[in-house]
């Protein structure tokens, strides 16, 4: 866009002589003379007043000058946004958890309309092989949930910590004891002695949860029966309500029904909705914007719920 006239007057009352202010504008000093006067033509008035050759701005001037300032401040404003929303690009985004699905849904109607030229490239995998993406380069960044992200120091920022619960048929005799009672907790001893002969069923291999639990089953010494393996908290509600297992489930996908008994471990486990990102990028505005509405979306649906 043409600022170059505002510019001209904004020269002229800086250095206050037409020499040094057209060697400024790179411009002849014929040039900037005759754009003064067909300017203060146009306008019925004098922009500055002349005394011995220097040029001091009249109260028209200044008011001209002020809003000139103004006019580039915007123009340059203007021209950064055009450039941003215009600019095409891309960012390869990885994801290990439906639930990383389900945000990337709710926010990425907000983040094209302030970025409608970046393509987001979605891909979804379980957290080792998102990881593992992200170390080599492949993906920017991945929405994930993770048991510990003291691997990741540096190239990760934590959403928030969800609790992981345990999930047995209300069918069970320990469960049957329990009916009535508010505070339902478990330690490991009591789990592995009230449900050590039922079968379990787990979240697949390489997934958050499972890390989780089989770090809980290693310092129990325990190697439990695995009835099913799966990457759905809603299918293993259905087969514990079923009364085929028990299994561990994030605290966000409990559901109402008497089928069910919900505890909650002691010492409490959480898996910790995060953000991973490769060392080596660098957070341009689109990367940042994202990482700020996945923060907002989080936030407000953990408040809600």
């Amino acid at each position: 866009m043409d600022i170059r006239y505002l510019e001209y007057i904004l020269a002229l009352a800086e250095t206050g002589n037409m020499t040094r202010a057209a060697k400024k504008l790179y411009v002849s000093q014929p040039t900037l003379s005759q754009f003064l006067t067909k300017q203060e033509t146009e306008l019925g008035t004098p922009l500055f007043q002349r005394s011995s050759g220097t040029y001091t701005l009249t109260p028209v001037g200044s008011l001209y000058a002020e809003y000139a300032k103004k006019v580039i401040s915007l123009t340059e404003s203007l021209e950064k946004d055009i450039k941003r929303v215009s600019n095409t690009s891309r960012i390869r985004v990885g994801t290990s958890a439906s639930s990383a699905l389900q945000m990337l849904s709710g926010i990425l109607a907000d983040f094209r309309k302030y970025y409608p030229k970046v393509e987001l490239v979605l891909s979804a995998d379980n957290l080792r092989s998102t990881s593992n993406l992200i170390s080599s380069g492949e993906l920017d960044l991945a929405f994930v949930t993770a048991n510990s992200l003291e691997h990741y120091k540096g190239q990760s920022i934590e959403l928030i910590k969800e609790e992981v619960v345990f999930a047995a048929p209300s069918s069970h005799p320990y469960c049957q004891k329990l009916r009535g009672s508010r505070k339902r907790s478990l330690n490991s001893q009591q789990l592995l002695e009230h449900f050590y002969k039922y079968p379990f069923i787990l979240q697949l291999n390489g997934s958050c949860i499972r890390y989780l639990v089989e770090d809980f089953f290693d310092k129990q010494d325990f190697n439990p029966t695995i009835a099913c393996s799966t990457s759905h908290a809603q299918s293993i509600c259905d087969m514990v309500s079923s009364n085929i297992g028990v299994g561990f489930i994030p605290a966000g996908n409990e559901i109402s029904t008497k089928q069910i008994t919900f505890f909650s471990l002691e010492p409490k486990i959480y898996r910790i909705h995060s953000i991973l990102y490769r060392k080596d990028l660098i957070m341009k505005p689109p990367h940042k914007y994202l990482i700020e509405l996945a923060q907002a979306y989080m936030n407000t649906s953990w408040k809600q719920s």
